[in-house]
């Protein structure tokens, strides 16, 4: 995962949803994306089909998929509206 892409992205696009970006950015390196056990896509976030996911102020757990295989995990918290950090998760 390369997430200096991820955050010139956000830096770029002020505009758009920040998880369909991180989302878009995820999917351009070959995964596919869940997140809090929900697959979503970033298509969905631009489309506002994710509006629970979008308003909850908690960490988001983010798993990343090749195919059906679970290839990494991770949370992320944001900090303001483009910005996040990245914590390992707790499990």
């Amino acid at each position: 995962m390369n997430v200096q892409k991820i955050f010139d992205a956000l830096n770029e696009d002020q505009k758009n949803s920040a998880l369909g970006i991180i989302c878009n950015k995820l999917e351009e390196q070959g995964y596919n994306i869940g997140i809090d056990g929900k697959r979503v896509t970033s298509d969905g976030f631009f489309n506002e089909e994710y509006p629970e996911i979008e308003k909850k102020m908690e960490p988001l757990k983010i798993s990343l998929f090749n195919g059906d295989a679970l290839e990494q995990e991770f949370v992320i918290q944001f900090t303001d509206f483009h910005k996040f950090m990245i914590k390992p998760t707790d499990d």
